[in-house]
């Protein structure tokens, strides 16, 4: 859905003032232009909307992707330097340029400020927050502009219209509680609604709406089925939280798919690993939704053919190895701070001297003047 209403223009960008990218590209005042703002409000969108509307053709890199310097020089430094291929005008376009490092080892920062300067082609950025210091040569550089979040009352009428236009009912109320949820988000609330409008026609058809489903028949649904409104739902009533499944999709992917097959789902597992790394690193919490799809739309999608037949399918092996190291961490934590508390030092210099008190524990007398337990004493055993 969400594809079928991409902006083609500028004024179809609802809550921002798109006009100050057409004046920026017409002025020739800088050679970079500095979109910026919450995730979700247009800004990669209105500069695809720019290039449909005027015939630009778009070259883009993720900065998320492309840190170091030489990836910055060899990419978008060449393609500055080049003419289109077809003869059309050309905008180079940094999206999420916050992602790029500005450590010295790095050198991404400073090496796209040289690429600004040499351009031969208007570069557009996009960032989230970019008012840190390591940004202070690019907002110079740069025309700023920012997108603010948009008003939710816009959002329910764009909602309104996708509805109207697709003839799904609905009722205000639910679409402007939609709207308003998701915080002037409007990629967000567009992909809420796509899975709202599946979820009734889908969910409706059970009579135990709190019913949850095994982990083993999630993944049968995900690798069984090429029915798009059966895959959205796949892992909705599965009591794991994404990152368990994932490792169990991982760890039972070959057994149900093989060849071309395999490689596209991992290629879809890849990618669902960039976008874990971007929630972890910047908090980027809109992206479950592209995460929850990648893999159970996207996995299920990858296969030509269904295999038939029964599998059982295997608990991940690297969960059990993560509970043994949380168990095992949990008891070191757990003697350290009472070291910490009979030595009068800090429970953080317990920990890291651990490996040394070990010998010094096990001596006769210390495990009751720390008042261990039988299972502290007993993993203490285990570490000599």
């Amino acid at each position: 859905m969400i594809n079928e209403y991409k902006p083609n223009k500028l004024n179809e960008i609802i809550g921002q003032d798109t006009k100050k990218i057409l004046d920026w590209i017409n002025s020739g005042r800088k050679k970079s232009l500095l979109i910026h703002g919450p995730t979700g409000t247009g800004k990669t969108a209105s500069v695809y909307a720019l290039a449909k509307e005027f015939n630009y053709e778009i070259l883009e890199m993720n900065s998320s992707d492309f840190r170091k310097k030489e990836h910055i020089k060899n990419i978008a430094g060449e393609a500055s330097q080049q003419q289109s291929l077809f003869g059309k005008k050309k905008i180079i376009l940094i999206d999420e340029v916050d992602g790029i490092s500005g450590r010295k080892d790095f050198g991404g920062l400073a090496e796209l400020n040289k690429v600004i300067e040499k351009s031969k082609h208007p570069i557009i950025l996009t960032g989230n927050e970019i008012f840190d210091s390591k940004f202070n040569a690019l907002r110079r550089k740069s025309e700023l502009l920012e997108f603010k979040a948009v008003n939710y009352l816009e959002i329910f009428n764009l909602l309104k219209k996708i509805c109207d236009e697709g003839k799904v009912g609905y009722s205000e109320k639910e679409l402007k509680n939609l709207a308003r949820k998701n915080n002037g988000d409007v990629r967000a609330s567009i992909l809420d609604l796509e899975r709202s409008i599946v979820n009734k026609k889908f969910v409706e058809s059970f009579d135990e709406r709190d019913y949850k489903e095994k982990i083993e028949d999630a993944l049968r649904l995900v690798f069984k089925s090429k029915d798009v409104k059966v895959l959205l739902n796949a892992f909705s009533r599965v009591d794991e939280d994404l990152n368990e499944i994932l490792l169990w999709l991982d760890e039972n992917l070959s057994e149900e798919y093989s060849d071309e097959d395999l490689k596209r789902a991992y290629e879809k597992l890849s990618k669902v690993d960039v976008y874990r790394g971007r929630i972890l690193r910047r908090q980027y919490y809109r992206f479950l939704v592209y995460q929850s799809a990648l893999m159970s739309v996207g996995v299920g999608l990858s296969k030509a053919e269904k295999r038939n037949g029964f599998v059982e399918y295997k608990r991940p092996s690297r969960i059990l190895k993560m509970w043994i190291a949380k168990q095992r961490n949990m008891k070191r934590k757990s003697i350290a701070e009472k070291i910490a508390k009979k030595t009068h030092s800090s429970v953080k210099n317990a920990y890291k001297e651990f490996p040394i008190l070990v010998n010094f524990l096990n001596e006769d007398g210390v495990a009751n003047e720390l008042e261990l337990d039988d299972d502290e004493i007993e993993f203490l055993r285990g570490e000599k």
